[in-house]
């Protein structure tokens, strides 16, 4: 058969449409972004952090290595310019939801802390034995041991002294 009859065959046969549902990244997702954000600020010191503090456990918590480079920038392993860091939009967005659901207060733009509804609702997601396991793991292993001190020192890409 030549290729224009077949081209018209495929042309001039019907097509049907059908909804299926498209796989959305995690941190596409709503209700992720706002369960580790939650989680991050209930293993934080004084239930609160600064934006540059969620960036980073943000940009880190989503990938093993991520996990692991601040694991290893904890123990001295790695130099604080060696750790990739970058800003997650997702991050804005679950502080702009979790502040209209009441879940957390933003002080001046600097810092964002759980309301005591938030940390009830992170204190639930924390009872889960099997809801995000290696998220709350990872958080709650180094959300208490970064400083802000260590923090602008990443951000700056300078080396420990």
């Amino acid at each position: 058969m030549p290729p224009e009859t077949s081209l018209k065959a495929i042309l001039s046969g019907p097509f049907l449409f059908a909804a299926r549902p498209e796989p959305v990244a995690g941190d596409l997702r709503m209700s992720w972004g706002i369960a580790i954000l939650l989680l991050s600020l209930r293993s934080s010191r004084g239930k609160k952090g600064s934006f540059q503090k969620l960036q980073f456990l943000a940009h880190a918590v989503r990938i093993p290595e991520g996990r692991d480079d601040v694991r290893a920038l904890l123990r001295g392993d790695l130099r604080p310019s060696e750790v990739s860091v970058r800003i997650e939009p997702w991050l804005n967005r679950a502080v702009a939801f979790a502040h209209a659901l009441k879940l957390v207060s933003v002080d001046k733009g600097k810092s964002v802390s759980l309301t005591a509804k938030g940390v009830d609702v992170a204190n639930e997601i924390a009872k889960s034995k099997d809801l995000l396991f290696q998220e709350r793991t990872f958080l709650s292993d180094v959300a208490p041991k970064l400083t802000e001190a260590l923090l602008i020192k990443v951000w700056r890409m300078e080396d420990l002294s």
